[in-house]
Formats: structure tokens, C-alpha cells, sequence
């Protein structure tokens, strides 16, 4: 665990780029290789198995900034707690800076402070205490049951090895967020939407990093626990921020000729 905190950027009042000045400070502590590697994510987070709401669409809701920072936050740490014991001791000003929030030293560690209560609350992750030094913040699972984490590939080919039903085996598929999003400063530009919708299109990708993605608005409804709104939403902002690009084409529900087709809106992730 490292025993310093990245400084926070002070020679711009930029929160974007303080926000990039602090993912790179991040990133030369996590190494070139877990760097390259991004954030591995369960689909279990975006899209519930059991029809349950799933957490991304649980820690949005409460509104406000509140949800989205609770979202940011988590997928953070799980860009940054890679490796055992996956946790973190940074201060929260440096999580402020990383997340693009104004008034990194004050308000906005004050911000990540209350995100952190939430997510602890929400048995996302685990809070130690440290009295006067940064507290210790440990992942848990995903799912949001307070189970420990493990790393995704490492579960499921333990699972598979031990021929585990199918059931346990779709609780460990996981897909990846490139660290791009946090290096160039792109979750930090995000709003609320724009952040479940980025994260539901890498779900939805399936590591694909060409392929096209569509879904209907009861696919979203359903699957994902997300309202039309935040779907609109969202889209638009990831055109409007150029992270994805957008099209009309005829596609059929079960991707084959003989199915019936409609015209749908399918969008392309442009970082990969």
C-alpha cells in the first residue's frame, strides 16, 4: 500500500485538467501493465441475472451529484485496487482531484468523504479507520452484498476449472473500462447519465472493441433499472463529448437474417 498520496494539481483551477494532472499521478503509481490493463468490471454491477436492480442503477438513484459521484468513485477504486489486498489509503482530496470536483482540498473532499460513507453503507466497500491518516478503503464483490472481492478472471476460471454451474459462472463475466477514461479526463466531464451509459456500452460491448451496440428502451428499462431519461441523457452526452459515435441501421432482435427487423439507433464506443 503506498505510504504517500499523489498531490493534487493547484497550478490550474480547471477541474478537468486537475482531474488529468491526478489520473496520471494515479497511474504511475498502479505501473505500466496494471495501467494498460484498465478496470475490470462484473456485468453483475450493470445488469442484474436475478431482475433485481442492479448497484450502477442503486448508487444512481437518490439523485443529484450524489449518485453519480457514488458511481465515479466505485469504478475508481476498481481502476486503482487491481491488486491484493485490493485497497487504498489515499486522502480524499487526491480521489477529488482525480474525479474532477471543484474545491479539491475542501468541498470536494468533503463530497468524497460522504461517497465513501454511502458505498460503505451499501456494503460496496469497507472503511477502516486510521485516526489521523487517509482511511483504508477495501473493494467488495460487485454485486453489493458485502461479499470479499476476488478478481474477476480469477474467479471464473476457478469456477470453470471446478465445472460450476452456468449460474455461478455469468456472476464472474466481467468486462473492462480503458484507463483512457480517467487519464484523459473523461469521467470527470461526465454527469450522472453520461457515466451509466458509458459504463452499460463496455457491459454491452462484451470486449468486442469494434463491434456495434443497441438496445431498446425497455432492454434498458428492464436489464438495466434505467430510466428513458437518463438513457436519452446520457447518449446524447457521450456524443455531445465524443466518446461515442451514433447511427441508424436495420437490426433484428436475435442478430439473424430470417428475424424480423427494425431500424435502431446503434452506437460505437470510440475508446477502446
Amino acid at each position: 500500500m503506498p505510504s504517500q498520496h499523489p498531490a493534487t494539481a493547484q497550478a490550474t483551477s480547471d477541474p478537468a485538467e486537475v482531474a488529468i494532472r491526478a489520473a496520471g499521478e494515479f497511474a504511475r503509481r498502479l505501473g505500466s501493465i496494471r495501467t494498460d490493463a484498465g478496470a475490470p468490471v462484473r456485468n453483475i454491477f450493470v445488469s442484474s441475472p436475478d431482475g433485481e436492480t442492479p448497484p450502477l442503477a442503486g448508487l444512481l438513484r437518490g439523485g443529484g451529484r450524489g449518485g453519480q459521484l457514488r458511481v465515479k468513485l466505485y469504478l475508481s477504486l476498481l481502476w486503482v485496487c487491481t491488486a491484493a489486498p485490493f485497497e487504498a489509503a489515499y486522502p480524499a482530496r487526491a480521489w477529488a482531484a482525480l474525479l474532477g470536483l471543484q474545491d479539491p482540498d475542501g468541498k470536494g473532499a468533503r463530497r468524497i468523504q460522504e461517497a465513501i460513507r454511502d458505498l460503505d453503507e451499501r456494503k460496496m466497500i469497507s472503511v477502516r479507520d486510521r485516526g489521523g491518516l487517509p482511511s483504508v478503503l477495501t473493494l467488495l464483490d460487485e454485486g453489493g452484498r458485502g461479499e470479499p472481492y476476488t478478481p474477476p478472471s480469477k474467479s471464473y476460471n476457478a469456477l470453470r476449472t471446478s465445472r460450476a454451474p452456468r449460474e455461478a459462472l455469468l456472476r464472474q463475466q466481467y468486462f473492462k473500462i480503458p484507463s483512457k477514461i480517467w487519464t484523459e479526463g473523461h469521467l470527470a466531464r461526465l454527469k450522472g447519465p453520461g457515466v451509466a451509459m458509458l459504463t452499460v456500452l463496455y457491459c454491452e460491448q462484451r470486449g468486442q472493441t469494434d463491434s456495434e451496440v443497441w438496445f431498446t428502451p425497455e432492454i434498458a428499462k428492464d436489464r438495466f433499472h434505467l430510466a428513458p431519461t437518463t438513457r436519452t441523457a446520457g447518449l446524447a452526452e457521450l456524443r455531445d463529448l465524443k466518446l461515442i459515435s451514433t447511427r441508424q441501421a436495420p437490426v433484428s432482435h436475435d442478430g439473424t437474417y430470417i428475424g424480423f427487423q427494425r431500424r435502431r439507433a446503434v452506437h460505437s464506443l470510440l475508446i477502446g
